[in-house]
C-alpha cells in the first residue's frame, strides 16, 4: 500500500474566505476597535482517504494471496477512481494470471469494491478509498452509484 502514497505531497489546500468587519475589544488598551476578519480553512484534497472498515470487508473477500494485485491495482487508480484496462491487459501489466485476475474482479465487484462502468473500464467505489475534497468524491460517488446499481442516494 506504500506505493500509493508516495507521490502524495503533504501539503493541505487552503480556503481562504472573507468574512467582513466585527468589533473586538482590544485587551491592552480595553476599546472596542473595528478588525477585517478572514476564515482561513485546510483543506485535505492531496490525500488518499481510506474508510477503513468498508475496505477490510471487501478485501477479506479476496483473500491474502490476492492482496497485492488489488494494491496493483489501486496504483492504476485515475483521479476519478477509474481503472481504465481490460481483465487482459490488468493480467499483461501487473504480472498476475488471467485467471487470477477473472478471480479476483468478480470478487471485488461483489463486495462492492469496484464497479464495472463499461468493457475494460472498472470505477473503485469511493466509500472506500478517494483522493480529493469532499464535494469532488461526493460527485464521483453519484456516478459509482449509478453504475453498481445503488441509486439510492448518498450516505
Amino acid at each position: 500500500m506504500k506505493a500509493i502514497f508516495d507521490n502524495v505531497k503533504s501539503k493541505t489546500r487552503k480556503k481562504i474566505k472573507v468574512i467582513g468587519k466585527e468589533t473586538y475589544i482590544n485587551q491592552r488598551t480595553g476599546f472596542l476597535e473595528d478588525m477585517q476578519v478572514i476564515s482561513v480553512e485546510d483543506r485535505d484534497a492531496n490525500f488518499h482517504k481510506l474508510w477503513l472498515q468498508h475496505i477490510v470487508l471487501s478485501l477479506d473477500i479476496v483473500g491474502n494471496q490476492k492482496m497485492r494485485f488489488v494494491f496493483w491495482l489501486l496504483e492504476q487508480m485515475t483521479p476519478d477512481n477509474l481503472i481504465p484496462l481490460t481483465q487482459r491487459q490488468m493480467a499483461e501489466q501487473s504480472g498476475y494470471s488471467l485467471e487470477t485476475v477473472k478471480r479476483v474482479i468478480p470478487a471485488l465487484k461483489s463486495s462492492d469494491f469496484l464497479a464495472q462502468i463499461n468493457q475494460g473500464v472498472y470505477r473503485v467505489n469511493p466509500d472506500l478509498i478517494f483522493k480529493g475534497g469532499s464535494n469532488y468524491r461526493m460527485n464521483v460517488l453519484v456516478q459509482y452509484q449509478a453504475y453498481s446499481g445503488k441509486d439510492d442516494g448518498v450516505e
